[in-house]
């Protein structure tokens, strides 16, 4: 949804910008840009509605600054597209900074339903885990044991584990079974990481939820960086072709495109 109202902004402001652009060209009046930037060298007037000087010098670079800066090169060639560039750019980020407290605060709260309930077993204070480990969480009930024995590595055999399933997976992938202990030794869920949701079945349910909320905002997150990207790359294609083409007025009161490949 929010792709669509950016690109429906921008939309606007382009076919209001077009519309007064053609009525300046009805009236036998260039695009003033670009054309008092060749007429006076060093000293731009540039259109409404900015209103300020700029260098002539200086448009060329109008591409560059859209690109770091959306809107700033259609300012810079009195372009009043600039104004829907810069809007959704600060509505984007503003979005962005939300879709990331959110997510911070999905975070938190499934990692606090893990260590209150599925790891409070085993540990009073369970270290922090990356979000692959509370993938884990979420698909299987319980980690299991890292190895059935005190003398040496044995691994857990309980299918509806964690690390049975994995030690399974190992064994039938791997013939050497030293090679599958090996590598079971690195992906096992050891004793500070063990987790069971025994007999709390309606939090694990909540864990799973908030899990999903935290993906959602991840997502968002990622959409609102994309559409961060159009909008450089779109303000600066949009900065380089005005720079580039230019509209001139005719003897008969009409208009001829031109393009400008002075750089």
């Amino acid at each position: 949804m929010r792709v669509w109202l950016a690109l429906a902004l921008t939309g606007l402001m382009g076919t209001s910008a077009e519309a007064q652009s053609t009525a300046g060209l009805r009236a036998g009046v260039a695009a003033p840009a670009v054309r008092d930037a060749e007429q006076n060298g060093d000293c731009l007037v540039a259109n409404e509605p900015f209103g300020f000087h700029i260098s002539g010098r200086v448009l060329p670079y109008a591409p560059l600054a859209s690109a770091v800066l959306p809107g700033a090169g259609q300012a810079m060639l009195g372009n009043n597209r600039g104004i829907a560039y810069a809007a959704v750019e600060l509505l984007t980020w503003v979005q962005y900074f939300q879709d990331r407290r959110d997510q911070a605060t999905q975070e938190r709260a499934f990692k606090d339903i893990a260590a209150h309930v599925a790891r409070a077993h085993f540990s009073s204070n369970p270290p922090d885990g990356p979000w692959a480990y509370y993938e884990q969480m979420r698909d299987f009930a319980e980690s299991g044991v890292y190895s059935k024995s005190t003398a040496g590595v044995i691994p857990e055999t309980d299918l509806s584990t964690y690390n049975g399933f994995e030690w399974d997976v190992l064994k039938r992938a791997h013939p050497d079974s030293l090679e599958a202990l090996a590598l079971y030794e690195q992906i096992a869920i050891h004793p500070d990481f063990q987790w069971s949701w025994r007999n709390a079945g309606l939090q694990w349910d909540l864990f799973k939820r908030t899990t999903g909320l935290r993906n959602d905002a991840n997502r968002r997150r990622n959409r609102d960086l994309e559409i961060v990207l159009a909008n450089h790359f779109l303000s600066m294609i949009d900065a380089f072709t005005t720079f580039r083409l230019r509209a001139e007025p005719t003897a008969d009161g009409g208009a001829s495109l031109g393009v400008n490949f002075h750089w």
